[in-house]
């Protein structure tokens, strides 16, 4: 009875074998089937288990963590590696990296390994490889991408960590320029939306227009807005208030004034006969001072013959 029935379970599960030789999961029974405690999960080579994201993309400044989880470790070694360039970063849960933003650490209740690096900067974009030191190495590579954050995404559920929007003219309230020189005041006018107003100067209440000796230049982003006003060779009517106006963002306004250039006294003789000239004025003043000398010496010898003719009468 006993080899009757093995028999026909024998038969029942060669019906259901697969082309390869092999049982399909849905018919294995739950004793053949991998399981922390059977014999077969002990015995089995570890794996990676493949449902865990490979590409992770950060906002900058904030937290990555870089998940990789192995099957049947036993024990073996988790290790971490960046490829370009090549650093090892970890081994189990010690770090070899200086930088104390990485750290690896080991979730046991989910059997994961985790790399954690904080603050993220754009240097740390790059190919991460999860490595078991079996033989050959297993290695489960993580893509890491980070990126500005973008602050249209929290505009409708939380607008407190949208930029506030600002028109700024850059170098402060008064600015003095040299008369002849080039002026250039730069507008800045940063807003959380898409900004497609025209920003315009006005100079003592009047619009500034592009003309001979005058440009303005514009440069335009997503969020911000650069705008250049640039007097080529500035002249006393140029100076007074200048307003930055971005329509409904606002304005800021900038006094110039003009101070007058100083120009050095210039030299009645040119620079190359200044030497010359020095030279003459020395050998001058000694030919002088020599013949003061000999008049001197003459007057002396005459004085003194003079007394010695007296002496003798």
């Amino acid at each position: 009875m006993y080899l009757r029935m093995t028999w026909v379970f024998i038969l029942s599960m060669s019906s259901i074998l697969d082309m390869t030789g092999c049982l399909p999961d849905k018919h294995l029974l739950s004793w053949l089937k991998p399981n922390p405690i059977n014999i077969l999960t002990l015995n089995a080579p570890p794996y990676f288990d493949s449902d865990l994201p490979q590409k992770m993309v950060t906002n900058l400044g904030d937290t990555a963590f870089l998940k990789c989880k192995v099957i049947n470790l036993r024990n073996r070694m988790v290790s971490w590696l960046k490829t370009d360039p090549l650093q090892i970063i970890s081994s189990g849960l010690y770090t070899f990296i200086k930088d104390p933003r990485y750290s690896s650490e080991y979730m046991e209740e989910e059997n994961t390994w985790v790399l954690r690096i904080t603050k993220v900067e754009y240097e740390d974009s790059g190919m991460f490889d999860c490595q078991v030191n079996t033989d050959p190495l297993m290695t489960y590579t993580v893509s890491l991408k980070v990126v500005k954050k973008d602050y249209r995404q929290f505009l409708n559920d939380a607008p407190q960590y949208a930029a506030e929007p600002s028109v700024k003219i850059l170098g402060g309230f008064e600015h003095l320029v040299k008369a002849g020189s080039v002026l250039n005041l730069t507008c800045v006018v940063t807003t959380p939306t898409s900004y497609n107003q025209m920003t315009r100067w006005l100079h003592n209440d009047r619009i500034v227009t592009p003309k001979t000796g005058v440009s303005l230049l514009s440069e335009n982003t997503p969020h911000t807005s650069v705008s250049c006003l640039i007097i080529h060779r500035v002249q006393h009517r140029d100076a007074g208030s200048y307003v930055c106006a971005a329509g409904d963002m606002g304005h800021d306004m900038a006094v110039v004034g003009i101070i007058e250039e100083v120009k050095p006294l210039k030299s009645f003789l040119p620079h190359n006969m200044m030497i010359p000239v020095i030279v003459l004025l020395s050998i001058s003043s000694l030919i002088i001072v020599l013949g003061i000398v000999r008049t001197v010496a003459r007057n002396s010898d005459e004085a003194d013959s003079c007394s010695s003719r007296k002496s003798e009468v």
